[in-house]
């Protein structure tokens, strides 16, 4: 019980540090690159799930931090035609374990101060791939990280996760993602892991159910 209360002050302290303001930045300039976004989904809610096999997060160095055997989200890509470049949303990231090389143990949970957006920023149509960045603006995050390394306790977050969606294989794939550290005190921590603002590889492989298709024109 301990050890979860701490996990939570920390992950609450990593959201006290998010620059509020930032939300309102990101809309004009995502649309204003827009084209004709048409979106095939199944669902008639737009709901979808997207699970991942294994995810490696290695720091701007090369670092492997840890990694995860799986990461589970879910939210909703609606059907239908837009001019908007905002294909959706990822609500949710179901909790779960990462495992570090020295044997420290992190914890992953998932969005949180809302939704986090999918925003389209270019279509190939020879390869029907979609370039998709995941909550651009840092408002809200991605996924949260905590060690449960009590004498050196590191907590990020993630955001302006670089994305692709293929229609083809149904498979979102994660390349890179921006951080965000904090502590209790709201300073940044992690010293010889991360930097502020660092961009990190965030490398994984997600399998969306059902197949959604996203073509622009």
């Amino acid at each position: 019980m301990l050890r979860l209360l701490r996990t939570r002050r920390a992950l609450a302290a990593i959201a006290l540090v998010v620059p509020v303001t930032a939300g309102l930045t990101a809309t004009a300039a995502a649309d204003a690159e827009a084209t004709t976004w048409t979106v095939t989904n199944p669902n008639a809610d737009g709901a979808f799930t997207a699970t991942s096999g294994k995810v490696t997060v290695k720091n701007a160095s090369g670092t492997v931090l840890f990694t995860c055997a799986s990461l589970t989200s879910r939210g909703k890509v609606p059907a239908g035609t837009r001019t908007s470049a905002g294909l959706g949303t990822v609500d949710t990231t179901a909790a779960a374990t990462c495992n570090a090389p020295d044997g420290t143990v992190w914890n992953a949970t998932g969005v949180m101060m809302g939704d986090s957006r999918l925003v389209a920023n270019s279509y190939d149509a020879a390869t029907g791939t979609t370039s998709i960045t995941n909550g651009p603006d840092g408002v809200p995050i991605n996924v949260s990280f905590v060690s449960r390394d009590t004498a050196h306790q590191c907590g990020f977050y993630t955001y302006a996760t670089a994305m692709t969606y293929t229609n083809a294989t149904s498979t979102l794939k994660a390349t890179t993602a921006k951080v965000k550290v904090g502590t209790a005190s709201g300073a940044p921590v992690c010293q010889g892991l991360l930097t502020q603002g660092e961009t990190i590889t965030f490398a994984a492989d997600y399998k969306v159910t059902p197949a959604i298709k996203i073509t622009a024109s």
